[in-house]
């Protein structure tokens, strides 16, 4: 029997955060013939029996620091850390790299690929405009961040995306053709609790949201449009980032804030929910951000098997998908009118998709082909 192929894991943070750790732990058991070494930088060791810790990242410190170091960094300054992260990664002597493209992880991936290594990129978050252009921070390294970006994808053998939108973005923009690695998720089952208490009007959420001005805008429809009803309108914020928790205690009568669980007992949670909220940001500087990105959020709502209302334009990601499936209804204004919330309620209340839209919905996005995609690029790395 032939042996694995060997291939080290970077990524520059924890498996233990957010989406992009769910999007990794999901595949990375699926891909069989291949036997990853998973290595990340964190502030400190995260303890998570499928990964290593190798140290602190890149950045850090005082803002003034941590500036100035990603300054030089993004001008293709080799900094004694990044000089010791390839070494490191380059000890391990695997057949090839994947490197998780994500801020810091794109340096890496050039400091490797200018040693030889072979390398292949995923790409969760546009860097220079997804991320740094919508940061108060880093926005003016966008530009600085944008040509060592933009040369090192080109210069990867291979490259995988999150959604469509990004691959269509970088195919136009950079030339690089992608293919597009979601997260896995297995069949469907049967939900395994009723939505819908009886006098309410109960909108569930997982994660973070983007933008305070269209989460209030909705939440004082929700309020208006329950009270003519003489429905109790109620909102269930799992994981909710703290700096949006003022804004919770706005709406204390309806917001229920609920720490960050995991996701099978969140899924538990949002199946009592008659619908689930997911939104983009409508500022202009979220514009690449909205169209190349896919929030991990969208899987979890699959296992809910509850409608989504999608609160974005409908130049996004988010948008494609409920264009293509058959399991919510996108609402493609900010702030709205109350006949306009009014009609979009109604609508989201009168969805009733199919168990089978929901498992449509997840092999086409979710399914086994995410997986046969990364391991094929993943095979393609040159050996020893």
């Amino acid at each position: 029997m032939p042996s694995k192929r060997s291939i080290v894991l970077f990524s520059p943070y924890s498996p233990r955060i957010g989406g992009g750790g769910a999007i990794l732990r999901s595949l990375i058991p699926r891909l069989e013939d291949i036997e990853v070494t998973w290595l990340y930088t964190a502030d400190r060791d995260q303890e998570w029996a499928g990964a290593e810790w190798i140290g602190p990242g890149l950045g850090g410190g005082s803002m003034a620091r941590d500036l100035s170091n990603a300054a030089l960094l993004w001008s293709r300054v080799e900094t004694r850390r990044l000089g010791e992260l390839a070494r490191t990664l380059l000890a391990a002597n695997p057949d090839g790299f994947w490197i998780l493209a994500h801020n810091e992880g794109t340096l890496v991936a050039r400091a490797l690929m200018r040693r030889g290594a072979a390398v292949h990129l995923s790409v969760q978050d546009d860097v220079p405009d997804g991320i740094f252009g919508r940061s108060n921070r880093y926005r003016w390294l966008a530009p600085l961040a944008r040509p060592t970006y933009d040369e090192t994808l080109r210069r990867a053998p291979s490259v995988d995306v999150i959604c469509e939108g990004m691959r269509r973005y970088y195919a136009a923009r950079l030339g690089v053709e992608a293919a597009v690695v979601h997260r896995w998720l297995p069949p469907l089952g049967a939900p395994t609790v009723a939505a819908g208490a009886s006098g309410e009007l109960h909108v569930g959420h997982i994660g973070t949201i983007y933008a305070a001005s269209e989460w209030r805008a909705f939440l004082n429809a929700l309020r208006a449009y329950a009270a003519a009803r003489a429905l109790r309108p109620r909102m269930t914020m799992v994981g909710l980032a703290e700096r949006y928790h003022a804004l919770a205690a706005e709406f204390a009568d309806m917001v229920e804030l609920l720490p960050d669980t995991p996701e099978a007992e969140a899924v538990t949670c949002l199946q009592r929910c008659d619908f689930v909220y997911a939104m983009y940001p409508f500022e202009p500087r979220g514009d690449v951000f909205r169209r190349t990105s896919l929030p991990t959020k969208v899987s979890s709502y699959l296992l809910c098997q509850r409608p989504i209302f999608g609160h974005a334009p409908a130049a996004s990601s988010l948008a494609d998908v409920l264009r293509a499936h058959d399991i919510g209804l996108l609402f493609p204004s900010a702030a709205g009118t109350p006949a306009a919330f009014e009609a979009a309620f109604d609508g989201i209340r009168e969805k009733v998709a199919s168990p089978g839209a929901y498992e449509a919905a997840r092999a086409a996005l979710f399914g086994d082909g995410n997986v046969q995609r990364l391991a094929t690029a993943l095979a393609r790395l040159g050996g020893r």
